[in-house]
């Protein structure tokens, strides 16, 4: 009996991986600015380092150290938090949540698919940034296995709050456009957006206080480039931000709109 359950489930995850990621990728515009917009950035950060370079005389900041931190972050909350918070509004927008319930595929299978989708694709686009850093010489080649294992629980993290926004907000766009400003949020905050070194004192003391600041020092940490903090004090910081996170997005999430 078990036998059986165990193969039908096998057999239903293929199609249902399947959908998942044509339900992603549907909305081809979040989802190609998603993925190449973080790559088109980091080469405009290459290309403004170069051109710094080229017509300062003295020492400048190097913007080539951010790349790869900018773009993973971008690649992380995109792929984990903008591309799940609005198909999980959707689904409960249309119903699709509350019809899964007289279909063969259980409520687990399909969260565990849907979940499975969107952590493989920003395990190989880390690894992906990873090898570009490597093969540009702006980051080491360590920076390949130490992508994907901060990727692990940052898309835990941003998927926990990917669904938190979807389970909150009635509308699929709108939980899109909020999930989005949350990436920005984690992008300025983080210390990738711009050189630590042209922030003041008092700015920097600002950003020891968010949890924001050493999930950015972890990403510094991939290329090999300078830290503010220890590295287990990075990846405990975000363990925990993961750890409040998740059961905050099951105890919020519904299966069916409020007026259902």
């Amino acid at each position: 009996m078990s036998t059986t359950i165990n193969s039908g489930a096998l057999r239903s995850a293929r199609p249902l991986t399947i959908t998942h990621w044509r339900e992603m990728s549907r909305n081809r515009t979040n989802f190609y600015f998603v993925l190449i917009f973080p790559f088109a950035l980091g080469g405009m950060f290459l290309g403004m380092n170069k051109i710094l370079h080229s017509t300062m005389s003295g020492p400048g900041p190097d913007f080539s150290a951010m790349v790869i931190p900018i773009a993973l972050c971008m690649h992380l909350t995109g792929t984990c938090m903008t591309l799940t918070a609005g198909p999980i509004a959707e689904y409960r927008q249309y119903g699709t949540l509350r019809i899964l319930g007289t279909t063969p595929v259980s409520r687990g299978q399909f969260i565990l698919t849907h979940l499975a989708v969107r952590v493989l694709l920003a395990i190989a686009l880390s690894a992906l940034i990873g090898v570009l850093g490597a093969l540009l010489g702006i980051s080491e080649t360590a920076a390949v296995w130490r992508a994907v294992l901060v990727a692990l629980p940052s898309s835990v993290l941003f998927l926990a709050l990917g669904y938190f926004i979807g389970s909150l907000v009635g509308s699929g766009q709108a939980a899109t456009n909020i999930a989005t400003f949350t990436g920005l949020f984690f992008v300025f905050t983080s210390g990738a957006a711009f050189p630590l070194e042209l922030l003041s004192d008092s700015a920097k003391r600002v950003l020891d206080f968010l949890p924001t600041s050493y999930f950015g020092d972890l990403l510094f940490w991939v290329t090999g480039g300078a830290q503010r903090y220890e590295t287990t004090l990075d990846f405990a910081v975000l363990t925990a931000l993961a750890i409040v996170a998740v059961p905050l997005a099951v105890k919020t999430f519904r299966w069916e709109a409020a007026n259902n």
